[in-house]
């Protein structure tokens, strides 16, 4: 698809999660029915670990909003949005150190910036992101919508929407960070 003007940069093609990683992470989970917190805990310290600054970024996020939910599915997506990378690419994914996470959030608000004022613009800056990382943004909006329907009219969806951003930022962030493959055209010129 072509598209008319975007801030954000497209994701390599050796960047992109594909679907076998995030079927991987979903399988997992599902069979961690009495153990998920515990599994989700230990996958945030790996975050926290190895993404040092993404993770004290992406947790002052979803310790902003005040409904539970939001920051329930804030750190449900934050950690296995991490692990979907890891997953994909367990020895190229390099560290979002705090320079590469203000390009992110700054790309996707330039973006967002673009879009809204033109009024032929028909792609969302999630759109063009979900154009990146096909199966992740499927895997979060799937897990945004069954959220919005677990909570019914009592959805707040301004929290909703900043976990979603954030989570978004996530994506920018670590797509970028996938280091290429040895051999690799760009790998020669680095």
């Amino acid at each position: 698809m072509f598209l008319r003007k975007a801030a954000l940069r497209p994701v390599a093609k050796w960047a992109v999660v594909h679907d076998g990683a995030v079927e991987a992470i979903e399988r997992e989970l599902e069979n961690q029915d009495d153990d998920l917190q515990a599994v989700l805990d230990i996958s945030y310290r790996d975050l926290e670990r190895r993404q040092p600054a993404l993770a004290k970024w992406l947790s002052e996020e979803v310790s902003k909003r005040n409904d539970e939910l939001a920051q329930s599915l804030g750190y449900f997506l934050m950690v296995t949005v991490f692990r979907a990378f890891r997953e994909a690419f367990p020895t190229r994914l390099g560290e979002v150190d705090e320079g590469a996470l203000q390009i992110a959030l700054g790309t996707l608000l330039a973006d967002e910036e673009l879009r809204a004022h033109d009024p032929l613009e028909v792609l969302d800056s999630d759109d063009v992101v979900a154009m990146g990382q096909p199966s992740v943004l499927a895997y979060v909006q799937h897990h945004l919508e069954e959220a919005l329907v677990q909570a019914g009219d009592a959805a707040n969806i301004d929290d909703l929407d900043r976990i979603y951003r954030a989570v978004l930022v996530e994506v920018i962030a670590l797509s970028a960070a996938v280091d290429a493959p040895a051999g690799t055209i760009v790998d020669a010129l680095a």
